[in-house]
């Protein structure tokens, strides 16, 4: 492996020696790059010395691993190389949201594209249940009992048929109709829809909105499905009982919505794929694990972007970030 070759990699980043041992295999650094030296100034030359007498043992295993030095929290990526050598890069925990997504550009591809086909074969099930329920609906007496369960029946068909245009997003992404749009009263609309919904009848809403937040230009519905997944995640997170808390403000040429919830927070080995398409943490048949990959793709066709972290009191906080478009700088056929 070319050494010049890692030299040019914007993160940290060593080619190690595997040394086999009757134990766990020892990494011995065989160079590193400049961004390495960096971030680990006081290794002034560990050239012959072993990653694990560094770090420690997490080095032996292809794929991702998770280490803290220094009081700082650390991912590392081992790719094997040679047959006796491998490529660790390093991201430290803060940057890694904005870590390059090149590693599955290709997966996401192949995925959206089942995503697209998967949305097709269930936009016409949907349809014919939305049109017989609403004949249905036209039949009944006015004065009949069973009005209430159709209309669940029409609204729970809509939201479905909302999920598989997201889908449809995902797999390929289309232009949708754009307004300008006030978030502080869309995220109360998203609210009014999900209280009487069992999963959140024992959680409390705290607001602190920012006044007079300036509109933003974007697509409603889609926005309001990312809001509405943050919200579900939360309540499912916290198993119905617990607090939401909702902020808006302005930071940076941005609006900003943080949603925090009293949750056990997101484990630190899970926190790097939440927003890979098809993960999930919830039992078979409870999820697809695409919610938070759809909300990502949404969020980043509206020029934004999605920071997740935990709290000091453990739960977790969702952050979407929307750039503070101006009517005369925006342009619509930008979005």
């Amino acid at each position: 492996m070319r050494e010049e070759l890692i030299e040019e990699l914007p993160f940290p980043a060593v080619i190690s020696e595997v040394i086999k041992s009757e134990e766990e295999p020892q990494h011995k650094i065989l160079y590193f790059n400049t961004e390495f030296y960096k971030k680990f100034p006081f290794i002034s030359d560990s050239t012959g010395l072993f990653l694990e007498e560094l770090f420690g043992p997490v080095f032996a295993e292809p794929g991702l691993s998770y280490f803290s030095y220094e009081n700082q929290n650390f991912y590392v990526f081992n790719v094997p190389a040679d047959t006796n050598k491998k490529l660790h890069f390093f991201v430290e925990e803060s940057e890694w949201l904005r870590f390059p997504h090149w590693f599955h550009r290709d997966r996401l591809a192949s995925l959206g594209k089942l995503a697209g086909e998967i949305s097709h074969e269930l936009n016409n099930p949907l349809s014919g249940i939305l049109l017989y329920a609403n004949l249905l609906k036209e039949e009944l007496p006015q004065d009949s009992p069973h009005h209430l369960w159709v209309d669940r029946i029409i609204a729970l068909t809509q939201r479905c048929k909302t999920i598989a245009r997201g889908l449809l997003d995902f797999g390929k992404p289309e232009k949708g109709k754009c307004e300008w749009i006030d978030l502080n009263w869309l995220l109360k609309k998203v609210y009014e829809l999900v209280k009487g919904y069992p999963l959140f009848r024992h959680i409390n809403f705290s607001w602190k909105l920012y006044e007079n937040l300036p509109a933003f230009y974007g697509n409603r519905v889609q926005i309001e499905q990312v809001i509405l997944n943050i919200f579900t995640n939360a309540a499912e997170a916290m198993k119905g009982k617990g607090e939401i808390f909702i902020k808006t403000g302005i930071k940076n040429d941005h609006i900003v919505i943080k949603i925090t919830d009293t949750g056990p927070g997101i484990p630190k080995e899970v926190m790097p794929y939440i927003f890979d398409p098809f993960f999930t943490t919830k039992e078979k048949n409870k999820g697809t694990g695409l919610g938070l990959s759809i909300c990502h793709g949404i969020v980043k066709k509206h020029k934004g972007f999605m920071r997740v972290y935990n709290t000091k009191q453990a739960g977790a906080c969702f952050e979407v970030h929307f750039p503070l478009y101006t009517r005369e700088a925006l342009r619509e056929d930008d979005l």
